[in-house]
């Protein structure tokens, strides 16, 4: 399928200019479902090393369900997922070693200073890095004294932003990294993953924000209703509707009429 023939179906594209960068999580027909309802459809996707790949879509489209699948979080109702090569479930004690995961809930005991957390993430990976340059990185070493109910919502996303970074990832979740980040923040944040991806790790972040995911994103999957309306190079999803579109507009126009689609299928 063409880039330029995306309408109502998923686009699919080739990204050339990747074709070198090794396939880092393999998703085949993943099914999610929460007693009666039916959070991801169906649904298949490649990540890359070296690359991002933002997960965008409004809230309880399927990303945080289909990201917690793929970080061995959560049990897939069905369909095959590998990360690294590896099972997500059966091999996880081996993956875990070789990921790093952002979840929305930072996960963090409230009077834990942050200096002593971050250094006890290190000693779980065997300081493949130091405290002191994790919280450099993320610009919070003047606060590494402070506990984490005292931190703003801002400097806790940095901080769990750290916590995920300590493995020194090959595979790095995020989920929405720049919620309640302010702009200074939110362009620190960025940076790290860029520096992310050209060290080789695949970064998978999620977020509802579009103009964040346009910023940042090599590889873009649109999610809604549990189903993935695109799933395509950046570069190649914009030229398929002309450059001066945004992901803003290009989900509009697509979410439009896979909504025709389905008026039509059940007429």
């Amino acid at each position: 399928m063409s880039a330029k023939s995306c309408e109502l179906r998923t686009v699919m594209v080739m990204n050339s200019s990747g074709q070198s960068h090794q396939v880092a999580i393999s998703v085949r027909d993943l099914v999610v479902d929460y007693k009666q309802l039916r959070a991801v459809n169906n649904i298949s996707f490649d990540a890359k090393a070296g690359e991002v790949t933002v997960v965008i879509g409004p809230n309880g489209a399927g990303k945080t369900s289909t990201m917690e699948v793929c970080s061995g979080v959560r049990t897939a109702t069905s369909g095959k997922v590998s990360v690294l090569g590896l099972d997500p479930q059966r091999d996880r004690s081996k993956i875990n070693a070789q990921i790093g995961v952002m979840l929305q809930d930072g996960g963090v005991y409230p009077s834990t200073r942050v200096l002593e957390i971050v250094k006890h993430y290190c000693n779980l990976y065997g300081n493949r890095t130091t405290a002191d340059e994790l919280l450099d990185m993320v610009d919070l070493t003047r606060q590494e004294k402070t506990s984490w109910r005292k931190l703003s919502g801002g400097e806790k996303q940095r901080l769990s932003l750290a916590l995920a970074l300590a493995a020194k990832p090959q595979v790095a979740f995020l989920d929405e990294p720049t919620s309640g980040v302010d702009i200074f923040g939110r362009d620190l944040i960025r940076g790290i993953v860029r520096r992310l991806a050209g060290d080789g790790c695949a970064v998978i972040m999620a977020t509802h924000e579009l103009d964040e995911a346009q910023r940042v994103a090599d590889h873009v999957l649109m999610f809604q209703d549990g189903n993935l309306l695109a799933n395509a190079p950046l570069t190649e999803l914009r030229g398929s509707v002309g450059a001066n579109q945004t992901l803003e507009d290009i989900f509009r126009d697509l979410s439009s009429k896979a909504a025709i689609s389905r008026s039509r299928e059940t007429q």
